[in-house]
């Protein structure tokens, strides 16, 4: 009996894991092109970034708000705000991107985000693997805590796919929505404490600040690098069920909107 039941089981993983792998391929065909110089810039937009914020701000202030190199404080800053943000903004098109696959019964919206998913961790790893590699080379590292940098990395992902996720739906919905979020979104950057410490900012300021989980994960994600630092802000209950919700909701919009999905805007 179990043997019946499993066997159609299987064979329906195996398709869906064959749908998925050519959605990664396809989309690694289509983002990045056949030129070596389409992987590069994955790499340079964060170190350009990185490289324009260390010159900004070094030649404003003579230390960074925490460590000796302003290079090492904007990275773990900045890295992991792009995680967030690409995820987020590649999982918000993938819908569209593959929309002629639709049309297939067999691909659904949830492959082509769980193709990108895939394919976004893996450049992420390539990119960080790179970035904080070559960053060891010129500003050797005191001492690295993986834990709190994989948590935070693996937060930062998830949050930033369930926002994709359920943009993909509301993106669809309302393009007047698709430009109040690129209006609304453009500000994250300065808000989420990628080039200041939140203890730095005074009360009240500094508690609607907190309202921003990214806050709280970049804070995570820099104790990692820094052995003294404390974060004593991070509320990780706060971040973990906010991803959590944010990847449980998205999806679920998705599945409850297949159909509209499926047709053109």
């Amino acid at each position: 009996m179990a043997q019946i039941y499993s066997d159609p089981l299987l064979k329906s993983l195996k398709r869906q894991f064959a749908i998925v792998f050519a959605l990664v391929v396809r989309e690694m065909t289509t983002r990045y092109g056949n030129k070596f110089g389409g992987y590069m810039w994955a790499v340079l937009d964060p170190v350009l970034t990185i490289a324009i914020l260390t010159t900004v701000f070094s030649g404003i202030a003579h230390v960074p708000p925490l460590g000796r190199s302003f290079t090492l404080f904007f990275s773990t800053g900045y890295a992991l705000f792009y995680m967030y943000r690409s995820t987020s903004e590649q999982v918000s098109s993938a819908v569209e991107a593959n929309r002629a696959l639709l049309n297939y019964p067999v691909v659904r919206p949830y492959d082509a985000i769980i193709g990108r998913v895939l394919l976004q961790v893996a450049t992420l790893f390539v990119v960080n693997l790179l970035l904080f590699g070559g960053l060891y080379l010129v500003v050797p590292f005191e001492q690295i805590d993986l834990a709190p940098i994989l948590l935070a990395s693996v937060i930062a992902i998830t949050l930033g796919a369930g926002v994709g996720a359920a943009n993909i739906v509301w993106f669809h919905l309302s393009s007047t929505y698709q430009q109040v979020w690129g209006i609304i979104n453009r500000p994250a950057f300065i808000v989420s404490g990628v080039f200041f410490l939140p203890e730095s900012i005074p009360h009240p300021f500094q508690d609607y600040l907190l309202w921003n989980p990214l806050v709280h994960i970049i804070g995570l994600f820099r104790t990692g690098f820094y052995p003294t630092y404390r974060a004593g802000f991070v509320d990780m209950p706060y971040i973990v069920g906010l991803a959590i919700f944010s990847i449980v909701f998205g999806l679920f919009l998705v599945w409850l909107f297949d159909a509209e999905l499926r047709e053109p805007k």
